[in-house]
């Protein structure tokens, strides 16, 4: 990852930069007056080459330390907050400096952030968060988010969604969530998988994959550990016909509804132990849609006894509170 440090903390000896007394490689940002006049790409001491501009390109943009942009009240049209520089909404980019090294940058349109790039401040030059939005103002399309999240050059959590304007239904919704080893052990998808399904919105992040299918190309790519929420039944069907969760131990599945084939055909994971099915709350005030939950759940909690009875899997089925087993099952199949 490159280095990026604020100009004055580095130390020119004939025309060598330092930092520390260590010939310094990266990015140093001169920053005059809290405006950035230009970023220099330096080589073991050498300046090799230089731009007007840092992680984001820009075309002739005011580019302005964060000092100076002004962050309004909560938008709940928008869901964000607008920024203001001289009393306007902003275009341009905005950048944070911590302990003399470059922390972030946000490239703003009209007042609302659109992109947005985050560092480990400790000169390393490690990313800690990424986001990039496209906002369709006119609202004739759809807008387009990504988020995501490194630890100490871990990938830690992706989020994609969109949102439909024209009522096409393909608004979508994909988070995943990894572990130390890069493994996925949970992931959350709703809705329309299809519209959702980059991950990776520019090629400069350094990651090995741009969509979840390259993603899943991978070998050993979910955790033995999983947690599922909201996979549609088709979709995870396929999962289970190209064996990508053969070696899962302990599944969590959340809110999935699945029909009763497919529960059957969770004996197809040899390798699994646990499982934990929970899903919605009984209805409170509708009776009628509560009577309907209970003769659903009250299959699924047959089927799920019946895969438990044939398999090594222990299985519990609740919503977080009730166990259904108890509270559906005929007497004499209660645990």
């Amino acid at each position: 990852m490159i280095v990026r440090i604020e100009l004055n903390q580095l130390e020119n000896r004939s025309n060598y930069y330092f930092y520390n007394d260590i010939l310094f490689t990266g990015e140093a940002y001169d920053h005059r007056n809290n405006q950035l006049y230009q970023v220099y790409e330096i080589t073991d001491g050498e300046i090799t080459g230089s731009r007007d501009y840092g992680f984001f390109e820009t075309n002739g943009m005011v580019k302005v330390d964060s000092e100076l942009v002004h962050s309004g009240d909560f938008d709940y049209v928008m869901n964000d907050i607008p920024y203001t520089y001289l009393g306007k909404p902003f275009t341009g980019l905005f950048y944070d400096y911590f302990a003399g090294f470059v922390s972030g940058e946000a490239l703003c349109i009209n007042g609302w952030i659109v992109k947005d790039i985050s560092f480990y401040p400790d000169g390393t030059g490690r990313l800690k968060k990424y986001e990039e939005k496209h906002i369709d103002i006119t609202e004739t399309t759809g807008d387009r988010e990504w988020s995501l999240q490194w630890e100490n050059n871990s990938l830690k959590r992706i989020e994609s969604r969109y949102l439909d304007f024209q009522d096409t239904n393909h608004t979508g919704y994909l988070k995943l969530l990894f572990n130390d080893k890069e493994q996925i052990n949970r992931v959350t998808i709703e809705d329309d998988f299809a519209y959702v399904s980059l991950l990776v919105p520019r090629d400069d992040l350094e990651l090995s994959f741009k969509t979840f299918d390259d993603l899943l190309a991978k070998q050993n790519i979910f955790a033995d550990n999983l947690s599922i929420w909201s996979i549609e039944n088709t979709l995870f069907n396929q999962w289970l016909d190209l064996g990508l969760l053969n070696q899962i131990k302990d599944l969590e599945l959340c809110f999935v509804n699945f029909d009763l084939l497919t529960i059957a055909r969770l004996a197809k994971l040899t390798s699994l132990k646990t499982l934990k099915y929970q899903v919605d709350s009984l209805n409170q005030t509708d009776l009628v849609h509560a009577e309907k939950q209970k003769q659903q759940y009250r299959a699924q909690a047959l089927a799920l006894f019946d895969l438990q009875q044939n398999s090594n899997i222990k299985i519990t089925f609740t919503d977080g509170r009730v166990d259904y087993f108890q509270m559906l099952l005929p007497d004499e199949l209660r645990l």
